[in-house]
């Protein structure tokens, strides 16, 4: 069976993103601590660094700049962490994917094709205050090339006219909607394979 990589594109990550990030690292290896019993940097070290990020991303917030060239240097610091962390879980896994992901993190794209993927996990559609727009989101899913978004007017028909759109991120907003009036949307990750396995559909209403 072929090596799979670990692929950590972190810079592609917002701050928030980046504080979720880490902690299901550290959540899930600490699960697993049979595959990754020495972690190097420890995960109380990667905790305590965290911690320091998140406290300069809160003070950085309608900060000084000052501040926000503070959290972005305490930022790099974690970042180069989780990397020596992703060199840590390559090595330890051997590189198989189950114990790779097991890790929290993910892996390099297959050149070859892929199967359809299983439902996406931690769909939401959150409503926008007084802005005709609505975000979809779901935990982002490894080897995903692009998602899809569907939505129509509620209630969904077998006659509903469904609207499209794709986006190459887990998230997507969107605008134009009319105020107050409830669409259904619904979500899947895509890769290579034509089908689609779709999430339970959320109806919600733009303000």
């Amino acid at each position: 069976m072929a090596e799979v990589l670990v692929n950590y594109s972190i810079d592609t990550y917002t701050d928030p993103q980046f504080v979720v990030e880490v902690e299901s690292i550290e959540t899930k290896m600490a699960a697993n601590i049979a595959t990754y019993p020495t972690p190097s940097p420890t995960l109380a070290a990667l905790t305590a660094e965290r911690i320091k990020f998140q406290g300069k991303l809160a003070l950085a917030h309608n900060g000084t700049p000052a501040q926000t060239s503070d959290k972005d240097d305490e930022r790099k610091i974690l970042e180069g962490m989780i990397h020596l962390e992703c060199a840590y879980v390559q090595q330890a896994s051997g590189g198989d994917e189950t114990k790779i992901l097991a890790a929290g993190m993910h892996t390099a794209a297959t050149k070859g094709r892929i199967g359809v993927f299983g439902v996406v996990t931690n769909f939401n559609v959150i409503t926008q205050q007084a802005s005709n727009k609505v975000l979809v989101s779901c935990k982002a899913m490894p080897k995903a090339k692009f998602y899809e978004i569907m939505f129509t007017p509620s209630p969904a028909t077998s006659a509903s006219i469904w609207v499209t759109k794709t986006t190459t991120s887990h998230s997507l907003e969107i605008d134009g909607l009319p105020s107050f009036v409830p669409y259904v949307f619904k979500m899947a990750a895509c890769g290579t394979d034509p089908g689609r396995n779709f999430s339970t559909p959320i109806t919600r209403a733009a303000n």
